[in-house]
């Protein structure tokens, strides 16, 4: 029965790729683990071949179907696009916990695969001047272009996000708000500092999406859509690597990419100075953060800032460190105590869950265990509200009390909860994405009572920038940009409710005042207003500033503001499910020429075209054929060789193997083996699960020749929240015409809590693993301490151990006995550039190093110390280098070359 029960068990492990489902249409294939996803994977695969009705007349037609996959074991919202092996985008959460990105879109999820889809269609264009295709030799790489700098890659699928869209981040509030306060200060990044895939300062990763959309919708209005496309073909020319790709931008339009950076910049000037001629001061300083929360007395403020939550004084002094956590809102639950709701990593998922903070001891406390509840907030009732929205199913309210979890509210099918707060009587106020447009709503009775429902009665100061307008013109019908979004609810007392909104051209803060819906401006910031908590009538708000989040104790405007055209109380957004629905005629290929809505009071939007669709059941023999191979160095014995691969990745990247053939100089043995993964990565080639399985089998380069067996093996890695781990396990006999029949096996376990830089560093907390193998055992621990963020000191120690036979681990060798190294890193920052960023030495790593070992064989202590050079850099503009010189003495002098530091 035993046996049954564990073959049964192994079984339905071994099926998990089996159980996906799949719809599929001429140009696209999504896949989705549970039957009950049926319809929104359908309404996905509509609206990506809506997309690519506007992106294939750019791009040029497709190579295979894309493929879309559904991850419903991930909780926040985003999306990955990759061309390897194929055009693949993986789909997370269907809509953001908050304000995370612009919402003016009757569809996120339409805009988000306008974004993924320009990706897999841009990072596979490899035509050539003259139209001329490239060489194809079947490497794993052939799909991919030369990846051009990261400024380009998102601002090119953010202009499209914008330009196919009412909504995007081309004219989005914080963007524009950005934009005035990096000018403002003086703290604006140059053309090679936003080239580079690692720029850290502020606005860091922000930059290549809000401010590239910017200078590429700048560059599209000036030489249009066929100067993009002939730059990426100059761009592709390059035989061993690309040129510049200012030289590239040059040769394809005849300008100087230097002169039209300098010329956008000047354009964006101007239009923030009309924003600084009618700003207004903000207020005193408090600190740097966002998520400002007030204690009930007033006496206290909590934030977020750096990774951490801090809490201060009301006046700034006193602050102290808590956790290092990231809520998506912060609340005071009562005099002693913060709550919140985070993202957890679980396995090879991401859940978001509620959690209490001590304020006095900063011990945090799980509340919740997969219960997907966001922008968690407390009630007066001691109970923590919070909203549920995964895909596939409609957003809802839900309470939980001590444990015991119940739904309040469910929401329409097409109303989307971005934001929730409660107020001291209970009152229940939502920020609700709908059909384009953000409004802030009581639930009252089971119903949404909306408030300020229509655009307020202002214009920005100065006109945003356009994705029709020149160049732009010539990509096909434009959306009018008239949405409005009222986002971030927060109270002051049962009868004062502020928002953020936008009409102003950044985001500002507002105030409801009930029952009489009168509406007062609070803010008229140059960056804009993000975030805010109150306390009788005194407001702490997160403003957009030049080096970062600043918190402001508010000098309120109070100016009265009025509604544009408020929307009638019987404005149907969506139709019901039996509601005649008004459709104006759709231009050819395009969507945007239709219209939502119900009756004659439609709503501008688009008309998802019908497809010949086709559900089944998912098979990976398909998707399963090589898709490339490599020929690269190796070791056989001691001695260098070399091997070549063909490698293979179903679309669910559950099954994924590798074949290899190669020579032995040790022997001069020819070899060649087949290694094979389920749910465990092989190599190059598909992620590894909490479970996954490997089996090797062939011959391979064992000691002083080859052995010929079949190896089976486990693997292992996932997160413990900010914990993660890697193990795996492999053993099986082998035969070889030296040793004849023995067992080779190897394993090791690694679990670590740790923080790395851009080229690997690690540069704060600690590992340690256990590893084993034939022949030899070992373990290792590591950890690592810098005295602040910006600090250019870095401490680092290791204590390794083993016995038997020497293994080499990274760049050090572990042999027999104990050894401790540490190591003092110190970072100088020449920032040696190219012109634009294409190659960059950003970095010159000294470390410096002692170590003590012993050996127990003679009873006695040995001792050294060596120095390192790295130098860190980027190449092309998205792979960071370290390349480093070591040497040192220890028993004998010595040296070698290193690709990174341990």
């Amino acid at each position: 029965m035993k046996r049954t029960a564990v073959a049964l068990a192994l079984l339905a492990w071994a099926a998990q790729a089996w159980a996906w489902q799949q719809i599929e249409s001429e140009r696209v294939r999504v896949l989705y683990p549970d039957q009950a996803l049926s319809p929104y994977a359908e309404e996905v695969l509509l609206e990506a071949e809506a997309a690519l009705d506007v992106l294939e007349p750019l791009f040029g037609p497709r190579e295979g179907r894309v493929v879309l996959r559904v991850n419903d074991a991930v909780d926040w919202f985003n999306a990955y696009a990759t061309p390897v092996p194929r055009r693949t985008v993986e789909l997370l959460a269907p809509v953001p916990a908050g304000p995370l990105i612009d919402l003016r879109s009757p569809s996120v999820t339409y805009l988000l695969l306008v974004h993924e889809l320009t990706h897999t269609r841009q990072l596979t264009y490899r035509e050539l001047p003259g139209g001329r295709r490239p060489v194809r030799l079947g490497l794993v790489t052939e799909l991919s272009a030369p990846m051009p700098p990261a400024w380009f890659v998102e601002g090119v699928a953010t202009y499209m996000e914008s330009r196919y869209t009412p909504g995007g981040r081309l004219d989005w509030a914080y963007t524009q708000g950005l934009v005035n306060a990096l000018l403002e200060e003086g703290t604006f990044p140059d053309l090679v500092e936003m080239s580079l895939y690692t720029y850290s300062e502020w606005p860091s990763g922000q930059a290549r999406y809000l401010l590239g959309v910017r200078f590429v919708q700048h560059l599209i209005e000036r030489h249009g859509w066929d100067a993009v496309l002939a730059t990426l073909r100059q761009y592709n020319a390059g035989l061993l690597a690309p040129p510049s790709f200012a030289t590239a931008w040059e040769r394809a339009s005849g300008t100087a990419l230097a002169d039209e950076w300098a010329g956008w910049v000047a354009r964006e000037r101007e239009r923030s100075a009309a924003y600084a001629a009618l700003a207004q001061p903000t207020g005193t300083l408090l600190a740097a953060g966002r998520r400002p929360a007030v204690s009930p007395d007033g006496r206290r403020v909590a934030y977020w800032n750096g990774g951490y939550v801090w809490v201060a004084n009301a006046d700034g002094t006193g602050a102290r460190r808590l956790a290092r956590v990231r809520p998506q809102r912060l609340w005071w639950r009562d005099g002693n105590t913060l709550v919140y709701s985070r993202y957890v990593r679980e396995g090879d998922g991401a859940t978001s869950d509620l959690f209490a903070l001590d304020a006095v001891s900063g011990r945090e406390v799980r509340l919740t265990h997969g219960l997907h509840a966001r922008l968690g907030a407390p009630g007066p009732d001691g109970c923590l509200y919070f909203v549920r929205e995964r895909a596939g199913e409609p957003a809802t309210l839900g309470r939980w009390c001590e444990g015991r979890v119940e739904e309040v509210w469910r929401a329409p099918g097409r109303e989307h909860l971005v934001g929730l707060a409660l107020s001291p009587g209970g009152r229940v106020a939502l920020a609700v994405a709908h059909g384009g447009v953000v409004d802030i709503a009581l639930l009252e009775g089971g119903r949404l009572r909306y408030l300020a429902a229509g655009p307020l009665d202002l214009e920005p100061p100065a006109p945003p920038p356009d994705p029709c307008a020149g160049g732009g013109a010539a990509l096909g019908d434009c959306f009018a940009r008239d949405r409005y979004q009222h986002l971030q609810p927060s109270w002051d007392g049962d009868a004062n409710l502020l928002f953020v909104a936008d009409e102003g051209g950044v985001f500002d803060l507002y105030r409801i005042e009930l029952p009489e819906e009168k509406i007062t401006r609070l803010s008229a910031s140059l960056g804009g207003v993000v975030d805010a908590a109150a306390r009788d009538g005194e407001y702490l708000v997160a403003e957009v500033g030049g080096e970062g989040h600043a918190l402001r104790w508010l000098a309120p405007l109070n100016a009265s503001v009025r509604l544009r055209a408020p929307r009638p109380a019987n404005y149907a957004l969506f139709c019901d499910a039996d509601a005649p629905r008004a459709q104006a005629a759709e231009a050819p290929g395009r969507p945007g020429g239709g219209r939502w809505g119900c009756g004659d009071q439609a709503l501008e939007g688009w008309r998802v075209p019908e497809r010949r669709v086709r559900h089944d059941a998912y098979r990976p023999w398909s998707s399963l054929k090589p898709y490339g191979w490599l020929l690269y160095p190796t070791v056989a014995g001691d001695e260098p060789a070399w091997e070549a691969s063909v490698y293979g990745l179903d679309d669910s990247q559950f099954y994924s193997y590798r074949f290899s053939v190669g020579y032995a100089p040790v022997g001069q043995n020819a070899y060649g083996y087949l290694a094979l993964g389920m749910g465990a990565g092989v190599d190059l080639v598909g992620p590894t699960r909490p479970l996954g399985f490997t089996l090797r089998a062939g011959a391979w380069p064992s000691g002083g020749g080859v052995a010929f067996g079949v190896v089976p093996g486990l693997a292992s890695a996932g997160a413990w929240d900010r914990w993660n781990w890697w193990a795996g396990v492999e053993a099986g006999p082998v035969w070889s015409a030296g040793a004849g029949w023995q067992a080779e096996y190897r394993g090791f376990a690694r679990a670590g809590r740790e923080d790395r830089d851009p080229w690997g560093y690690l540069t704060g907390g600690g590992y340690g693993g256990v590893y084993a193998g034939s022949g030899y055992a070992w373990g290792l621990a590591g950890a690592a301490w810098r005295p602040g963020s910006q600090s250019s000191f870095t401490l680092e120690a290791r204590l390794l151990g083993g016995y038997g036979t020497p293994v080499l681990l990274g760049a050090a060798p572990v042999g027999d006995g104990l050894g401790g190294e540490a190591r003092l890193r110190y970072a100088l920052k020449p920032e040696w550039r190219s012109v634009d960023g294409w190659m960059a030495l950003e970095r010159l790593t000294l470390a410096p190093a002692a170590h003590l070992r012993y050996d127990p064989a003679a009873d006695r202590w040995g001792y050294g110390a060596d120095l390192g050079v790295y130098a860190d850099a980027v190449l092309f503009y998205v792979a960071p280098l370290p390349l480093g010189l070591r040497a040192g003495w220890d028993g004998g002098w010595w040296w070698r070359l290193e690709l990174g530091a341990w």
